[in-house]
C-alpha cells in the first residue's frame, strides 16, 4: 500500500512542474499494482482524480462521472492508449460538463493534451517544457458563447416588460449583475422568453427548475430560499440576506379635531381638574371660615369662577373685603394657572404637530379587530405552510385575502393600503423611496409579525454547472465592491423611467403645524347649537 501512494504522488509531483518529464516506468509499476483500468480519487486540500485508459470503457467513464457527481470541476487526468479516440473522450466530458480534463498518452511522454470548450471545440496538444500552467481556466474568454438566462418577474429583481417596438426586455437589480457576469467571460446573453408571462404575472418556480435541470438555462436571473430547499449543492454562495414579515398600512392618526376638543392627553386634563377642584375647595371654604361657617364641598360654582377663569388666563374679580390668607391662596392659583396653561397649550401644539395614532397592530387578534387581512398569492400559500405549518396556516386561514400573483404584485407595489402584505426587505426600500417626499410613508414593516427572522437568497444551479465557480467568486465581488448594493439602489430609478413604479410628488406640511379651521369643527357645532338653542328660547319668549 505504501508503494502505492508514492507511485501517485509521483505522478502528481511530475504534473506539477515542468521540467520534470514522466519516468516510463512509473507506468509499468502502475500496471502491476493495480488494474489498469481503474478509477482513483486522491483527496486532500483539493479533489483529483486519475483515470487509466486502455481502450474507451464506457463503463469506466461512467462510474467517473457518478463518482464526480455535483464536483465535475475536480482536475481529471486521463493515462491513455493509443486505442483510445482522443476527440471523442474529450467531447463526452465536455457533454458531462468536465473542462479540467489532461490526458496523457503512452507513445509520448513529452506531450500532453488537453481541449478547449469555447467558442467552440478544439483538440489542443502541448510540450510537457513548455507549460506553464496544465489546468487552463475554460471560462476566461468564451469568445461571445451565449449564456442563457431566464427570469421570475418579481419585482424588483427581475422585472420583465415591453418596450416601444412591443419587444421584451428586463430590468430590476438581477439584470445588471447577470448582464455583469456575462460580460466578465466575454460571452453573450441569450434570454429564455419563451414562457412569457402576462403583466406582473410571476412565473411558475416549477417551471423554471424544470428549465435549469434540463439544462435549458445556465444562469437564472431569480434567486431563491435556501430554507426551502433539502440540499444546498445545487446553489450559489448566498446572494443576499433578508427577512420575511408583514407590511402593514400604518394606523390612523387621531382626528385633529377630537385632539382640540378633548385638550390633549387625558391624564393631563385629569391632573388639571383633580388641582381645580382642590383650588375651588380651598378658595370656597376660606370664604366660609371668615364668615364663621361650617366648611362645605358644594363648590361647584367656585370651579367655574374664578377658577376656571383663572386657568384660561382670564381676568376675575376679587373681593373687596379680602383677608390676606385669601389673597395668598388668589396669588397662588395665578402661579397655578400660568403654569398648568402652559403645560397644557404646550402639549396640545405637539400633539397636533405629531398627531397620535389608533392602537398598534401587533398580532393576528388585532388584524382580525382591525378589519384588515393578508393579501397572498399562490406561492405565499406554500411558504406559509411551509413555515407555519397545516394547523398553523388553518388558525388564520379566516385573515388571508387569495389572488393571483398579477394581482398580488400590482396591488403590493401601488402600494394598496386596504390589506398588509408579507414581504422581505428586498422589496422594503422600494416603498420607502416612494414615499420619501411624503410626510410619512403609508406602510411600515411589523416587528412583532415576523414569519422568517432570516432568509438566504442564492441562485439556483444546474448539479453540475460549469459556471459554478465563477459565479460563486463574482458573487464576492460584487458584495465586496458594494455594486451589489449599488445596483439594489439604482433598480428604484430604473423602474421609475419606465413607469413600473413612481414616487408621489412633495407634499407641504408646514400648513399642519398651524391650527386650522377644520381643527375647531366640535367648537362651531357646539357654538351653533348653542346660538339655536338660544333663538328658540328667545323666540318663545316673544311668543
Amino acid at each position: 500500500m505504501g508503494n502505492k501512494v508514492l507511485i501517485y504522488l509521483a505522478i502528481f509531483a511530475c504534473l506539477a512542474r515542468a521540467q520534470i518529464q514522466l519516468p516510463s516506468k512509473v507506468f509499468d509499476q502502475l500496471k502491476v499494482e493495480v488494474a489498469f483500468e481503474t478509477v482513483l480519487l486522491l483527496r486532500e486540500k483539493s479533489t483529483d482524480s486519475l483515470v487509466c485508459l486502455e481502450t474507451e470503457n464506457e463503463v469506466i467513464l461512467n462510474a467517473l462521472y457518478q463518482n464526480l457527481e455535483s464536483i465535475r470541476n475536480t482536475r481529471t487526468i486521463f493515462m491513455i492508449t493509443n486505442e483510445v479516440d482522443m476527440e471523442s473522450l474529450f467531447r463526452k466530458c465536455l457533454e458531462n460538463k468536465m473542462l479540467n480534463v489532461l490526458a496523457i498518452g503512452n507513445w509520448s511522454l513529452e506531450e500532453i493534451y488537453s481541449y478547449r470548450s469555447f467558442p467552440e471545440f478544439t483538440l489542443v496538444m502541448r510540450k510537457v517544457d513548455q507549460i506553464e500552467r496544465y489546468f487552463e481556466p475554460q471560462l476566461k474568454d468564451m469568445g461571445g458563447y451565449p449564456i442563457t438566462t431566464v427570469s421570475d418577474n418579481i419585482f424588483p429583481r427581475s422585472v420583465i416588460y415591453k418596450d416601444g417596438n412591443g419587444s421584451y426586455q428586463l430590468t430590476g437589480y438581477l439584470a445588471p449583475f447577470v448582464e455583469s457576469f456575462v460580460k466578465t467571460l466575454n460571452a453573450t446573453l441569450h434570454v429564455y422568453w419563451d414562457h412569457a408571462p402576462e403583466e406582473n404575472e410571476i412565473v411558475n418556480i416549477s417551471f423554471l427548475n424544470d428549465l435549469m435541470r434540463a439544462g435549458r438555462v445556465d444562469i437564472p436571473m431569480f434567486i431563491t430560499n435556501l430554507g426551502f430547499t433539502p440540499s444546498h449543492r445545487n446553489h450559489s454562495h448566498i446572494v443576499e440576506l433578508s427577512k420575511w414579515q408583514i407590511m402593514l398600512p400604518v394606523e390612523s392618526q387621531i382626528s385633529r379635531a377630537l385632539l382640540v376638543v378633548g385638550g390633549g392627553a387625558k391624564l393631563l386634563n385629569l391632573c388639571i381638574f383633580i388641582l381645580m377642584s382642590i383650588y375651588a375647595l380651598v378658595i370656597h371654604n376660606i370664604r366660609r371660615f371668615e364668615l364663621g361657617m361650617a366648611p362645605s364641598l358644594m363648590c361647584l360654582w367656585v370651579i367655574f369662577d374664578p377658577v376656571l377663569r383663572a386657568m384660561l388666563s382670564q381676568t376675575f374679580s376679587m373681593p373687596r373685603s379680602s383677608s390676606l390668607r385669601l389673597r395668598w391662596t388668589l396669588a397662588v392659583l395665578l402661579m397655578g394657572s400660568f403654569v398648568c396653561y402652559n403645560i397644557y397649550i404646550t402639549n396640545l401644539e405637539t400633539l397636533l404637530v405629531h398627531p397620535p395614532f389608533d392602537p398598534p397592530i401587533l398580532s393576528y387578534q388585532d388584524m382580525r379587530r382591525a378589519g384588515l387581512k393578508l393579501m397572498i398569492s399562490e406561492p405565499d400559500k406554500g411558504a406559509l405552510t411551509f413555515v407555519l405549518g397545516q394547523r398553523g396556516y388553518n388558525a388564520n386561514s379566516d385573515l388571508y385575502e387569495m389572488v393571483s400573483t398579477s394581482v398580488y404584485q400590482t396591488s403590493r407595489s401601488k402600494p394598496n393600503t386596504s390589506y398588509a402584505y408579507p414581504i422581505t426587505q428586498t422589496l422594503w426600500p422600494h416603498i420607502k423611496m416612494k414615499f420619501i417626499r411624503q410626510e410619512q410613508a403609508a406602510f411600515r414593516l411589523s416587528k412583532e409579525l415576523v414569519l422568517i427572522p432570516l432568509v438566504h437568497f442564492a441562485l439556483r444551479l444546474h448539479s453540475n454547472s460549469i459556471y459554478k465557480g465563477a459565479i460563486n467568486r463574482y458573487i464576492l465581488n460584487t458584495q465586496d465592491s458594494g455594486l451589489y448594493t449599488h445596483w439594489r439602489t439604482q433598480s428604484f430609478y430604473d423602474l421609475l423611467a419606465i413607469g413600473k413604479t413612481k414616487q408621489l410628488p412633495y407634499k407641504d406640511t408646514s400648513s399642519s403645524m398651524h391650527l386650522r379651521w377644520e381643527d375647531l369643527y366640535y367648537y362651531w357645532l357646539i357654538y351653533i347649537v348653542s346660538v339655536n338653542i338660544c333663538v328658540l328660547a328667545f323666540a318663545g319668549e316673544v311668543l
